[in-house]
């Protein structure tokens, strides 16, 4: 049965901005900072904005134009080109949704309830000691299972209920209604709050420290590795995410023009996020005398949003400590409750068209999936398991996802390759080459280093990782070879 008119987004700029919403997440205000600032400013600007046209734009193009010429999942795309043999990347990339959605949920609830905190005065000077032992009540180590956290649950649970209340309509008076309001809102939130810390005491050092490149550190291949990680993780490439969206778009829709919008929205906020963070670490570096180059030890998301600002917080003074941290936990959450609905949308169009369910029941299957495996990161041992998988989910498997979509839909489908999208004319455009001939040879070149620094570094976190690939790879191909599933009717 073909979907109702409904289902496909209201406008081209309501697609849009649930894209960006998509896009848009912890990668964006936390981890671009941190990567930024470890790869000396202006040095990681210059690639990553290369990264965003020779592999970004061409890789949205591509799962766009999955979605929309098709109106499929990913799953059934794959089957289409590939048979039940492309089937199992398929399922492999939903598997990958699966357990990346039920940590996002996780870390959306920390934001959830760090807004929370901020607005009512509760984070103490010591936030490193009320994160982790009051908050998450963290082990030592991966080992210890430790006590589950009470708060940290009943804000993950918050979450898959407001998300399920989102997704079980269709997208139009759900997803779209929420990211046509919320992104605009992030956008001007963020901005306002970069402007305002250039008027910090110290605050206009950021300007020096982001934006003025040292050259030198070009040379480093770990920086370009750096730079394409973080360019797929924050537009959730090689997953099959925004092939999901797309296959609601309507005949009228301009992919082209459309993730060209998606494209600059994304930098823009990842670009104005991490402003607003170097104007901070700048007016912390002036008032305590401490060189920029040693205020941040580490670039975990942990680390940057829920122990660090808190501490930045302190410097502003009671009144305004509770309106900046509002304003900023707010933001995150913003961006991560966009992000967990877009992982969950992709979900959904799989189930829901593998198992031939109605919307409402595929939503009811992947929000219990997402909840129950959530449930298993509100426990003690929930970050170190977190720092273990995110390797092999947000690196491997989506490098692993790039490449097979590359192969399978420009080199195994003609009609796709042959779209008009990839020419001017009849020659081939920048895009359709960077595609197919740049972005295979530098995936495989990150993804060999990523495997090659695994197999030197062996120890619990990498099994852990390799026996969650193991399951999802034995899961994905019992999927694939399943008897698909005939309601009987009356």
């Amino acid at each position: 049965m073909s979907q109702p008119q409904t289902t496909t987004w209201k406008s081209q700029s309501g697609y849009v901005w649930s894209l960006i919403g998509s896009a848009v997440g912890f990668a964006n205000i936390l981890s671009f900072s941190a990567q930024v600032y470890k790869n000396g400013g202006g040095a990681f600007l210059v690639p990553y904005v290369l990264a965003v046209f020779i592999l970004g734009v061409p890789m949205l193009m591509l799962e766009g134009l999955i979605g929309y010429t098709w109106k499929l999942p990913i799953v059934s795309a794959y089957n289409k080109v590939l048979g039940k043999k492309g089937k199992v990347l398929g399922w492999l990339s939903v598997v990958a949704c699966l357990t990346i959605g039920a940590f996002y949920i996780v870390l959306t609830a920390y934001s959830a309830a760090y807004t929370y905190f901020a607005a009512s005065k509760q984070i103490p000077s010591d936030s490193k000691s009320f994160f982790f032992q009051e908050f998450l009540k963290t082990t030592e180590s991966i080992h210890q299972l430790g006590p589950l956290s009470f708060p940290v649950l009943i804000a993950t649970v918050s979450m898959c209920l407001l998300t399920y209340l989102v997704m079980i309509r269709n997208v139009r008076d759900g997803i779209e209604k929420i990211c046509t309001l919320f992104m605009p809102l992030l956008a001007f939130i963020m901005t306002a709050f970069a402007i305002t810390t250039m008027f910090l005491p110290g605050g206009l050092d950021a300007l020096r420290h982001y934006l003025s490149p040292d050259f030198s550190r070009l040379n480093d291949p770990t920086l370009w590795r750096d730079v394409f990680g973080q360019l797929f993780f924050s537009l959730s490439l090689g997953l099959g995410i925004i092939v999901g969206y797309s296959r609601h778009t309507d005949q009228k829709t301009n992919i082209a023009q459309a993730m060209f919008w998606v494209t600059l929205g994304d930098f823009a906020v990842s670009f104005i996020s991490g402003l607003a963070i170097f104007g901070c670490l700048a007016h912390i570096s002036h008032i305590q005398k401490v060189p920029f180059e040693q205020i941040l030890s580490s670039e975990s998301t942990f680390e940057i949003g829920f122990i660090l600002f808190p501490k930045i917080l302190q410097s502003f003074g009671e009144h305004w400590a509770q309106i900046v941290g509002t304003i900023f936990f707010f933001c995150i959450f913003i961006a991560g409750i966009t992000g967990v609905f877009s992982i969950a949308e992709s979900i959904v169009g799989n189930v829901e068209k593998e198992f031939t369910l109605s919307r409402k029941k595929a939503v009811t299957v992947t929000m219990s999936a997402l909840l129950g495996m959530a449930v298993l990161f509100c426990f003690g041992n929930a970050s170190h398991i977190i720092d273990a998988l995110a390797p092999m989910v947000l690196g491997i498997n989506m490098l692993i996802g790039g490449i097979a979509l590359i192969i399978t839909f420009q080199y195994a489908c003609p009609a796709l390759r042959e779209d008009a999208i990839w020419y001017n004319g009849s020659q081939a455009n920048f895009f359709s080459v960077s595609l197919r001939y740049v972005g295979p040879l530098l995936l495989t070149i990150i993804l060999l280093s990523n495997l090659w620094h695994e197999f030197h570094t062996l120890d619990l976190s990498s099994c852990i990782r390799w026996l969650w690939f193991t399951i999802a790879l034995i899961g994905s191909v019992l999927m694939a070879y399943q008897k698909k599933y005939q309601p009987t009717h009356a």
